[in-house]
């Protein structure tokens, strides 16, 4: 029988139910799930700034700005697609579940139709909630309830589709039929109407505590694993075939790491030599995930970074043979408009960017420098990628980069500039390569793409005539020559501006208005293969001018010129160019290293970590690996090691960044084939933390998180979770360095 006490107990314990409940829901959510009546959006009467912002594409132009207190949207071109202009408010949170409603205020000068949504901001920026309104001169008020009927979403969009409609298409109107005209909103409200049906998903669980390179060691190099947050002072390496402990240790001191919010002790196992696959496990109990040791850890994730770049390939077909899941048609084969003219010209070929399907010349011209420069160092043939040209005895690495090589010599023009990039003229939704279809644009010359080409046109004019393979020897008088008459436009353009997008392009800028590196570089190499006097005067005049570096990313590209000085064989190390272009290098590596040294994670990263800061530490691994060499240095190469290390695991998420690799790897990459296929393309290196929160799913995801730790595995976080070619190729440069002559 229930008696009053036992009624008064359960009373009890249904109210300690409810307050774990709600303990649950902050923890599971990142706050407190909003009461009804909650507002979600700030200043939506507009009698404060202005928090709406303005997205257009596609020849949409219109302006946005506060009068009289409304929203003005000032329309000058529609565009020609319904999203061509699009202003849009970020910076709140749904939940699964819950019930909302959304209400404002609009009119416009012009009867017209648009789509209001609240959509996932990235992906293919599916809605969750859309409606097609029809507004004219008269203010209407509308009112739409709707249900979040997906899971949770951190970082949602709000926005209003204002290019043209389908509506407007099938009565017979084009964009240019479309007058300009004004719309107005008010009262724009997001308010929780019922959070009884929400659903609440599980927390993400915590970090692993033990954070190490997850694809392996070789057995010569140092092998250093990061314990966050332990109490344990010890630790054990079992081989995890026999259960055997060979190797005991002590953990370092904890040591407080403000840039990664956490406590660490280091576990060092160097000398563990011993091939095989084991597990690290401290005194408190946590176990490490299994790593391997041996000689030929890196050769499947090398294979794959490597065929990455084939899957990239642009205009041509992709057979399932080689690509399987991502086949596809040829794609981008038309011809293509040159800026500003009515020139056609054909600029097939070469490789997709990044996650958008852009071919540009810049970073295209680093991503080929790595791979030529990743066989120099470790000639070893690599004939087994997969792809259609593996097995024929010809290293896979400079018949791939010979693709990208083939795509740059038809960017360069009669005047011997080069073209900035191909695109379209906006961004494509996140569709197959094939199912791009807009117009590809040829955007203007520019120095620095110009002096990319020539610096990499003469080292590939090298590589390819010194290896012994008359189908690739044939093409090195093409590159030295198309390398000189790049060069000549540059001496003729010397203050010219650097490239920008012009108004009506809104794809990726690479914007570098400074050339000083590029031209370097180029003098460089062509130094090197031509011999010739006036390249050497210019290698010198760069050296003295105080403003190369030894960086070897694409806006500082002065560590590839200092390679070809210091690894030049007709330079003496009493050239004049020898000892500058060494002190560059020692400098640079002593400044890399002093910070390697400061912290846990040991990497050239404190409480800065720039968007794209995977391939800056992949940078750096290249120069340490290179001042290794060239100063007779073997810390460096330890250095180096530690570079590698930090991508493959031994980070602060805990993440080993290549795609497909590691038991911690990236699931939902920024990538548009890996969206539209369903599955991620494997042997991708992703963006990493970027400290700025540099787009609107990390600002609202990662802004209370350290600046280690601001990475996100989501397909929104197009700053920390996309991928690049050019974040690849330094990663294929370092593990070829340092797996040579292993």
């Amino acid at each position: 029988m229930i008696n009053k006490q036992t009624i008064q107990r359960m009373s009890s314990i249904t109210l300690l139910v409810i307050l774990l409940f709600t303990l649950f829901l902050s923890t599971a959510l990142g706050e407190d799930l909003p009461e009804p009546g909650t507002e979600l959006l700030n200043n939506g009467d507009f009698s404060g700034p202005l928090k709406f912002q303005l997205y257009k594409e596609s020849g949409g132009n219109a302006a946005i700005s506060i009068a009289d207190g409304e929203l003005l949207v000032d329309v000058s071109k529609i565009g020609r697609v319904t999203h061509a202009i699009q202003p849009y408010y970020d910076g709140f949170k749904l939940f699964e579940g819950c019930e909302y409603v959304l209400s404002f205020d609009a009119h416009s000068t012009l009867p017209r139709d648009m789509f209001v949504r609240i959509q996932l901001n990235g992906g293919d920026y599916h809605a969750y909630f859309e409606q097609n309104i029809t507004v004219s001169e008269e203010p209407q008020h509308f009112s739409f309830p709707f249900v979040m009927g997906e899971a949770s979403d951190p970082a949602p969009r709000l926005c209003v589709n204002m290019g043209i409609t389908d509506t407007m298409t099938a009565s017979g109107l084009q964009p240019e039929d479309i007058a300009p005209h004004q719309v107005y909103f008010d009262n724009f409200s997001l308010t929780v109407k019922d959070t009884a049906n929400t659903v609440i998903s599980s927390a993400e669980a915590e970090n692993d505590p033990i954070r190490l390179n997850q694809e392996g060691y070789l057995p010569g190099n140092p092998k250093t694993a990061v314990i966050a947050g332990s109490d344990a002072e010890s630790f054990a390496i079992i081989d995890n075939a026999t259960g055997e402990t060979v190797l005991e240790g002590t953990l370092s001191a904890p040591v407080d790491n403000p840039y990664a919010g956490e406590i660490d002790r280091v576990a060092d196992f160097s000398a563990l030599d011993r091939e095989g696959e084991y597990v690290l496990q401290t005194s408190d109990g946590a176990v490490s995930p299994v790593f391997p040791v041996g000689e030929d850890v890196y050769e499947n994730l090398l294979k794959e970074s490597l065929r990455m770049l084939y899957l990239q390939r642009c205009g041509s077909e992709l057979g399932s043979a080689h690509a399987g899941l991502y086949a596809h048609p040829a794609c981008h084969s038309d011809l293509a408009l040159i800026y500003g003219t009515d020139q056609l010209i054909d600029v097939s070929g070469g490789w997709h960017d990044a996650g958008d399907y852009g071919r540009y010349i810049v970073p295209g011209a680093k991503t080929a420098a790595d791979l030529l420069l990743s066989y120099e160092m470790n000639p070893v043939l690599i004939d087994n990628i997969d792809i259609p040209e593996s097995g024929d005895g010809i290293d896979d690495r400079l018949q791939e980069v010979l693709y990208e090589l083939e795509w740059m010599l038809k960017m360069q023009a009669e005047n011997g500039g080069v073209y900035h990039k191909v695109t379209g003229r906006g961004f494509p939704g996140f569709v197959k390569p094939q199912e791009e279809t807009d117009q590809m644009v040829v955007l203007p010359i520019s120095n620095t793409a110009t002096g990319d080409f020539a610096a990499v046109m003469a080292l590939a004019a090298r590589i390819y005539s010194g290896s012994g393979i008359p189908e690739l020897e044939e093409y090195s008088e093409t590159f030295k020559n198309a390398a000189e008459r790049a060069w000549d436009y540059l001496e003729e353009h010397k203050n010219d501006p650097g490239f920008t997008n012009p108004p009506d392009v809104t794809t990726g800028e690479y914007p570098d208005g400074k050339c000083d590196d590029e031209r370097f570089w180029a003098a460089a190499e062509l130094a090197r293969v031509t011999g010739e006097d006036k390249y050497r005067l210019a290698v010198l005049e760069s050296l003295t001018s105080g403003r190369v570096t030894a960086e070897f990313g694409w806006v500082e590209a002065g560590g590839y010129g200092l390679y070809a000085v210091l690894t030049d064989p007709n330079l003496s190390k009493d050239d004049e160019a020898y000892g500058p272009a060494l002190n560059l290098l020692r400098d640079a590596a002593a400044k890399a290293g002093a910070v390697i040294h400061s912290h846990p994670y040991a990497v050239n990263r404190t409480d800065n970590y720039e968007w794209g800061s995977n391939m800056g530490i992949a940078n750096d691994g290249v120069m340490l690996l290179i001042g290794a060499s060239v100063l007779e240095d073997e810390s460096l190469r330890e250095d180096a090691s530690r570079q590698l290390d930090y991508l493959l695991g031994e980070n602060a998420t805990g993440y080993c960044y290549v795609t497909g690799f590691g038991a911690k790897s990236p699931e939902h990459p920024h990538h548009r084939p890996s969206i539209a296929f369903g599955a991620p393309v494997p042997g991708m290196l992703v963006g990493g933390p970027d400290s700025s929160l540099e787009d609107p799913y990390a600002q609202s995801v990662l802004a209370d998180s350290a600046p280690a730790k601001r990475y996100a595995d989501s397909d929104q976080s197009y700053s920390t979770n996309e991928i690049c070619i050019y974040w690849n190729s330094p990663l294929i440069l370092l593990i070829s360095g340092l797996t040579a002559n292993h």
